[in-house]
Protein backbone atom coordinates (compact mmCIF):
# COMPACT_ATOMS: atom_id res chain seq x y z
CA UNK A 1 0.00 0.00 0.00
CA UNK A 2 2.77 2.27 1.27
CA UNK A 3 4.46 1.91 -2.56
CA UNK A 4 1.28 2.28 -4.37
CA UNK A 5 1.09 5.77 -2.37
CA UNK A 6 4.48 6.43 -3.74
CA UNK A 7 3.68 6.19 -7.23
CA UNK A 8 0.82 8.43 -6.71
CA UNK A 9 2.59 11.24 -5.13
CA UNK A 10 5.75 10.98 -7.17
CA UNK A 11 3.29 11.02 -10.42
CA UNK A 12 1.51 14.11 -9.26
CA UNK A 13 5.01 15.44 -8.27
CA UNK A 14 6.55 15.21 -11.58
CA UNK A 15 3.03 16.81 -13.49
CA UNK A 16 3.00 19.75 -10.38
CA UNK A 17 6.62 20.35 -10.33
CA UNK A 18 6.71 20.97 -14.49
CA UNK A 19 3.44 22.33 -14.77
CA UNK A 20 4.39 25.16 -11.93
CA UNK A 21 7.81 25.95 -13.58
CA UNK A 22 6.32 26.90 -17.13
CA UNK A 23 3.17 28.44 -16.17
CA UNK A 24 4.74 30.47 -13.45
CA UNK A 25 7.04 31.98 -16.09
CA UNK A 26 6.30 35.54 -17.59
CA UNK A 27 8.56 34.67 -20.13
CA UNK A 28 6.65 32.04 -22.33
CA UNK A 29 3.73 34.55 -22.92
CA UNK A 30 6.07 36.54 -25.51
CA UNK A 31 6.11 33.78 -27.06
CA UNK A 32 3.58 34.78 -30.18
CA UNK A 33 5.34 38.05 -30.48
CA UNK A 34 8.93 36.24 -31.05
CA UNK A 35 7.18 34.13 -33.30
CA UNK A 36 6.74 37.75 -35.70
CA UNK A 37 10.14 38.93 -35.46
CA UNK A 38 11.97 35.52 -36.01
CA UNK A 39 13.94 33.66 -38.66
CA UNK A 40 12.45 30.32 -37.76
CA UNK A 41 14.79 28.32 -39.74
CA UNK A 42 17.50 29.20 -37.76
CA UNK A 43 15.28 28.77 -34.49
CA UNK A 44 14.61 25.26 -35.28
CA UNK A 45 18.44 24.63 -35.58
CA UNK A 46 18.42 25.80 -31.66
CA UNK A 47 16.15 22.97 -30.73
CA UNK A 48 18.16 20.86 -33.06
CA UNK A 49 20.85 21.41 -31.08
CA UNK A 50 19.00 20.79 -27.88
CA UNK A 51 18.02 16.68 -29.71
CA UNK A 52 21.47 16.86 -30.45
CA UNK A 53 22.67 17.57 -26.95
CA UNK A 54 20.66 14.80 -25.59
CA UNK A 55 21.88 12.13 -28.03
CA UNK A 56 25.24 13.03 -27.37
CA UNK A 57 24.61 11.92 -23.44
CA UNK A 58 22.78 8.86 -24.71
CA UNK A 59 26.02 8.00 -26.76
CA UNK A 60 28.16 8.59 -23.71
CA UNK A 61 26.00 6.50 -21.60
CA UNK A 62 25.95 3.71 -24.04
CA UNK A 63 29.58 3.87 -24.26
CA UNK A 64 30.21 3.46 -20.60
CA UNK A 65 27.75 0.78 -20.50
CA UNK A 66 29.70 -1.18 -23.32
CA UNK A 67 32.65 -0.86 -21.57
CA UNK A 68 31.29 -1.99 -18.38
CA UNK A 69 30.50 -5.12 -20.21
CA UNK A 70 26.29 -4.51 -18.95
CA UNK A 71 23.94 -4.89 -21.58
CA UNK A 72 22.15 -2.45 -22.20
CA UNK A 73 19.95 -0.90 -25.42
CA UNK A 74 20.06 2.76 -26.76
CA UNK A 75 16.77 3.31 -25.43
CA UNK A 76 17.34 2.61 -21.82
CA UNK A 77 20.83 4.85 -22.17
CA UNK A 78 18.64 7.88 -23.71
CA UNK A 79 16.03 6.78 -20.54
CA UNK A 80 19.24 7.99 -18.11
CA UNK A 81 19.72 10.92 -20.17
CA UNK A 82 16.38 12.30 -19.72
CA UNK A 83 15.51 11.03 -16.37
CA UNK A 84 19.26 12.84 -15.42
CA UNK A 85 18.28 16.06 -17.18
CA UNK A 86 14.77 16.57 -15.71
CA UNK A 87 16.08 16.40 -12.14
CA UNK A 88 19.08 18.53 -13.01
CA UNK A 89 16.59 21.16 -14.23
CA UNK A 90 14.76 21.24 -10.72
CA UNK A 91 17.15 20.91 -8.66
CA UNK A 92 20.05 23.21 -7.23
CA UNK A 93 23.61 23.11 -8.74
CA UNK A 94 21.49 20.32 -11.14
CA UNK A 95 22.10 18.10 -8.04
CA UNK A 96 19.83 16.05 -8.82
CA UNK A 97 20.35 13.94 -11.75
CA UNK A 98 23.09 11.57 -11.18
CA UNK A 99 21.30 10.50 -8.00
CA UNK A 100 18.08 9.73 -9.50
CA UNK A 101 19.95 7.69 -12.68
CA UNK A 102 21.76 5.97 -9.97
CA UNK A 103 18.26 4.77 -8.32
CA UNK A 104 17.11 4.19 -11.90
CA UNK A 105 20.31 1.86 -12.88
CA UNK A 106 20.15 -0.50 -9.40
CA UNK A 107 16.00 -0.29 -9.58
CA UNK A 108 15.17 -0.93 -12.92
CA UNK A 109 17.89 -2.14 -14.75
CA UNK A 110 19.33 -4.46 -11.99
CA UNK A 111 23.45 -2.94 -11.90
CA UNK A 112 24.95 -3.14 -8.66
CA UNK A 113 25.18 0.14 -6.91
CA UNK A 114 29.25 -0.21 -7.15
CA UNK A 115 28.83 -0.22 -10.81
CA UNK A 116 26.18 2.21 -11.44
CA UNK A 117 27.97 4.78 -9.23
CA UNK A 118 31.55 4.29 -10.86
CA UNK A 119 29.35 4.78 -14.67
CA UNK A 120 27.61 7.92 -13.15
CA UNK A 121 30.87 9.39 -11.56
CA UNK A 122 33.15 8.53 -14.76
CA UNK A 123 30.57 10.45 -16.93
CA UNK A 124 30.64 13.40 -14.48
CA UNK A 125 34.18 13.64 -14.10
CA UNK A 126 34.99 13.74 -17.65
CA UNK A 127 31.84 16.18 -18.37
CA UNK A 128 33.64 18.72 -15.89
CA UNK A 129 37.22 18.32 -17.42
CA UNK A 130 35.60 19.59 -20.78
CA UNK A 131 32.92 22.21 -19.41
CA UNK A 132 36.77 23.72 -17.53
CA UNK A 133 39.06 23.29 -20.16
CA UNK A 134 36.30 24.50 -23.07
CA UNK A 135 35.92 28.20 -21.69
CA UNK A 136 39.95 28.27 -20.68
CA UNK A 137 40.68 27.29 -24.45
CA UNK A 138 38.29 29.74 -25.70
CA UNK A 139 39.66 32.60 -23.57
CA UNK A 140 42.94 32.16 -25.28
CA UNK A 141 41.08 31.84 -29.10
CA UNK A 142 39.42 34.99 -27.60
CA UNK A 143 40.85 37.13 -24.88
CA UNK A 144 39.39 40.20 -26.73
CA UNK A 145 35.36 38.98 -25.24
CA UNK A 146 37.18 39.19 -22.05
CA UNK A 147 38.38 42.74 -22.35
CA UNK A 148 35.32 44.08 -23.48
CA UNK A 149 33.20 43.09 -20.43
CA UNK A 150 32.37 45.12 -18.19
CA UNK A 151 34.04 45.05 -14.92
CA UNK A 152 31.40 43.05 -13.28
CA UNK A 153 30.91 40.75 -15.71
CA UNK A 154 34.99 40.03 -15.75
CA UNK A 155 34.69 39.53 -11.92
CA UNK A 156 31.52 37.21 -12.56
CA UNK A 157 33.34 34.90 -15.25
CA UNK A 158 36.69 34.71 -13.48
CA UNK A 159 35.31 33.72 -10.18
CA UNK A 160 32.70 30.96 -11.86
CA UNK A 161 36.27 29.95 -13.72
CA UNK A 162 38.04 29.77 -10.72
CA UNK A 163 35.07 27.54 -8.62
CA UNK A 164 34.53 25.23 -11.81
CA UNK A 165 38.58 24.47 -11.37
CA UNK A 166 37.97 23.89 -7.60
CA UNK A 167 35.40 22.13 -8.22
CA UNK A 168 36.70 19.56 -11.06
CA UNK A 169 39.74 19.28 -8.35
CA UNK A 170 37.43 18.11 -5.55
CA UNK A 171 35.45 16.09 -7.76
CA UNK A 172 38.83 13.90 -8.52
CA UNK A 173 39.51 13.91 -4.65
CA UNK A 174 36.39 12.58 -4.19
CA UNK A 175 37.01 9.96 -6.93
CA UNK A 176 39.59 8.34 -5.21
CA UNK A 177 38.34 8.83 -1.23
CA UNK A 178 37.25 5.52 -0.17
CA UNK A 179 35.50 6.76 3.18
CA UNK A 180 33.85 9.74 1.12
CA UNK A 181 33.18 6.85 -1.18
CA UNK A 182 31.93 4.38 1.39
CA UNK A 183 29.45 7.38 2.89
CA UNK A 184 27.82 8.06 -0.69
CA UNK A 185 26.96 4.46 -1.34
CA UNK A 186 25.96 4.12 2.27
CA UNK A 187 23.38 6.66 1.80
CA UNK A 188 22.19 5.18 -1.51
CA UNK A 189 21.51 2.06 -0.04
CA UNK A 190 19.84 3.78 3.00
CA UNK A 191 17.38 5.27 0.34
CA UNK A 192 17.00 2.41 -1.87
CA UNK A 193 16.02 0.60 1.79
CA UNK A 194 13.62 3.30 2.60
CA UNK A 195 11.75 3.08 -0.38
CA UNK A 196 11.78 -0.66 -0.38
CA UNK A 197 14.33 -0.92 -3.59
CA UNK A 198 17.10 -2.98 -2.05
CA UNK A 199 16.63 -5.33 0.51
CA UNK A 200 19.16 -7.18 2.98
CA UNK A 201 21.90 -5.68 2.39
CA UNK A 202 24.83 -5.70 4.92
CA UNK A 203 28.23 -3.76 5.39
CA UNK A 204 30.17 -6.71 3.70
CA UNK A 205 27.64 -5.59 0.72
CA UNK A 206 28.70 -2.00 0.84
CA UNK A 207 32.15 -2.76 0.71
CA UNK A 208 32.05 -5.46 -2.08
CA UNK A 209 30.09 -2.63 -3.73
CA UNK A 210 32.78 0.25 -3.41
CA UNK A 211 35.57 -2.39 -4.58
CA UNK A 212 33.11 -2.52 -7.62
CA UNK A 213 33.19 1.29 -7.71
CA UNK A 214 37.02 1.51 -7.36
CA UNK A 215 37.69 -1.04 -9.87
CA UNK A 216 35.51 0.21 -12.91
CA UNK A 217 36.50 3.38 -12.32
CA UNK A 218 40.46 2.67 -12.41
CA UNK A 219 39.65 0.51 -15.14
CA UNK A 220 37.69 3.20 -16.78
CA UNK A 221 40.38 5.73 -16.65
CA UNK A 222 42.84 3.41 -17.73
CA UNK A 223 41.46 2.76 -21.26
CA UNK A 224 42.74 5.60 -23.12
CA UNK A 225 40.68 4.78 -26.16
CA UNK A 226 37.21 4.74 -23.97
CA UNK A 227 38.24 7.50 -22.19
CA UNK A 228 38.87 9.96 -25.81
CA UNK A 229 35.68 8.10 -27.24
CA UNK A 230 33.65 9.74 -24.19
CA UNK A 231 35.32 12.78 -24.03
CA UNK A 232 34.31 13.69 -27.89
CA UNK A 233 31.39 12.70 -26.86
CA UNK A 234 30.83 14.80 -24.29
CA UNK A 235 32.84 17.41 -26.39
CA UNK A 236 30.09 16.94 -29.22
CA UNK A 237 27.47 17.58 -26.15
CA UNK A 238 28.96 20.78 -25.11
CA UNK A 239 29.49 22.54 -28.09
CA UNK A 240 25.81 21.95 -29.50
CA UNK A 241 24.37 23.10 -25.81
CA UNK A 242 26.73 26.17 -26.26
CA UNK A 243 25.27 26.59 -30.04
CA UNK A 244 21.85 27.18 -29.31
CA UNK A 245 22.87 30.49 -28.48
CA UNK A 246 24.47 31.11 -32.29
CA UNK A 247 20.72 29.75 -34.28
CA UNK A 248 19.21 32.54 -31.65
CA UNK A 249 21.60 35.58 -32.75
CA UNK A 250 20.95 34.46 -36.48
CA UNK A 251 17.18 34.01 -35.77
CA UNK A 252 17.54 37.55 -34.88
CA UNK A 253 18.25 38.82 -38.37
CA UNK A 254 22.12 39.19 -36.41
CA UNK A 255 25.35 38.36 -38.25
CA UNK A 256 28.58 40.33 -37.30
CA UNK A 257 29.49 37.88 -34.83
CA UNK A 258 30.81 34.14 -35.62
CA UNK A 259 30.10 31.12 -34.20
CA UNK A 260 33.60 30.97 -31.97
CA UNK A 261 32.79 34.20 -30.67
CA UNK A 262 29.42 32.77 -29.43
CA UNK A 263 30.63 29.73 -28.09
CA UNK A 264 33.40 31.79 -26.28
CA UNK A 265 31.13 33.47 -24.42
CA UNK A 266 28.33 31.19 -23.72
CA UNK A 267 31.19 28.79 -22.19
CA UNK A 268 31.92 31.65 -20.36
CA UNK A 269 28.21 32.63 -19.54
CA UNK A 270 28.25 28.32 -18.56
CA UNK A 271 30.84 29.13 -15.82
CA UNK A 272 29.01 31.47 -14.17
CA UNK A 273 26.25 30.56 -13.87
CA UNK A 274 27.02 27.03 -12.91
CA UNK A 275 28.28 28.53 -9.87
CA UNK A 276 24.68 29.88 -8.71
CA UNK A 277 22.26 27.38 -6.52
CA UNK A 278 19.20 28.28 -8.37
CA UNK A 279 17.01 25.42 -9.61
CA UNK A 280 17.47 25.85 -13.55
CA UNK A 281 19.44 28.99 -12.73
CA UNK A 282 16.39 30.63 -13.22
CA UNK A 283 16.74 34.22 -12.63
CA UNK A 284 20.09 34.64 -13.00
CA UNK A 285 20.88 33.04 -16.35
CA UNK A 286 18.39 35.95 -17.53
CA UNK A 287 20.73 38.64 -15.33
CA UNK A 288 24.05 37.16 -16.45
CA UNK A 289 22.80 36.85 -20.06
CA UNK A 290 22.19 40.25 -20.28
CA UNK A 291 24.94 41.20 -18.43
CA UNK A 292 27.97 39.11 -20.90
CA UNK A 293 25.87 38.99 -24.76
CA UNK A 294 25.56 42.69 -24.46
CA UNK A 295 28.66 43.09 -26.25
CA UNK A 296 27.33 41.92 -29.33
CA UNK A 297 23.74 41.97 -29.36
CA UNK A 298 21.68 45.08 -29.94
CA UNK A 299 20.55 46.78 -26.37
CA UNK A 300 16.82 46.12 -28.49
CA UNK A 301 16.92 42.64 -29.12
CA UNK A 302 18.60 41.19 -26.40
CA UNK A 303 15.69 41.00 -24.09
CA UNK A 304 13.82 38.89 -26.89
CA UNK A 305 17.31 36.97 -27.23
CA UNK A 306 16.89 36.16 -23.84
CA UNK A 307 13.76 34.36 -24.07
CA UNK A 308 14.59 32.69 -27.20
CA UNK A 309 17.52 31.10 -25.61
CA UNK A 310 15.64 30.30 -22.27
CA UNK A 311 12.34 29.08 -24.26
CA UNK A 312 14.98 26.48 -26.03
CA UNK A 313 17.53 25.12 -23.65
CA UNK A 314 15.24 25.00 -20.07
CA UNK A 315 11.40 25.27 -20.79
CA UNK A 316 11.69 23.03 -24.12
CA UNK A 317 13.92 20.98 -22.29
CA UNK A 318 12.14 21.04 -19.19
CA UNK A 319 9.00 20.03 -20.67
CA UNK A 320 10.48 16.76 -23.07
CA UNK A 321 12.28 15.45 -20.35
CA UNK A 322 9.39 16.30 -17.77
CA UNK A 323 7.11 14.21 -20.29
CA UNK A 324 9.14 11.57 -20.95
CA UNK A 325 9.80 10.57 -16.40
CA UNK A 326 6.35 10.48 -16.61
CA UNK A 327 5.24 8.29 -19.02
CA UNK A 328 7.96 6.08 -18.23
CA UNK A 329 7.21 6.19 -15.11
CA UNK A 330 3.56 5.49 -15.71
CA UNK A 331 4.41 2.86 -18.10
CA UNK A 332 6.94 1.18 -15.11
CA UNK A 333 3.99 0.99 -12.95
CA UNK A 334 1.59 -0.86 -15.71
CA UNK A 335 3.84 -3.56 -16.02
CA UNK A 336 5.06 -3.89 -12.75
CA UNK A 337 0.93 -4.05 -11.93
CA UNK A 338 0.74 -6.43 -14.53
CA UNK A 339 3.13 -8.87 -13.47
CA UNK A 340 1.65 -9.00 -10.09
CA UNK A 341 -1.99 -9.71 -11.89
CA UNK A 342 -0.27 -12.36 -13.49
CA UNK A 343 1.26 -13.79 -10.93
CA UNK A 344 -1.90 -14.17 -8.84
Amino acid sequence: MKHKLFNYLFTLAIIAVTIYILASSTELGIIPVLIKITDLKFLCGGFICMLLYWLSDMLIIKTLFSFAQTRQSYLSSFKLTMIGQYYNLITPFASGGQPAQILTMTNNLKLSVGLATSLTISKFLIYHIVITIFPLFMLILKPSLILEQTVIGRTIIFVGMIVNLFGLLLIIGLCFNSKIVYRIVLLIVTILQKFKLAKNIQAADISHHINVYKTSLNNFLANKKILILVSGFCLVQVTAYFSVTYFVYLSLGLSQASLLDILAIQSLLYTAINTIPTPGNVGSSEGLFYLVFGIVFPSKLIIYAIILWRLIIYYFNLAVTGLFVLFNHLYLRFITNRQGNLAK
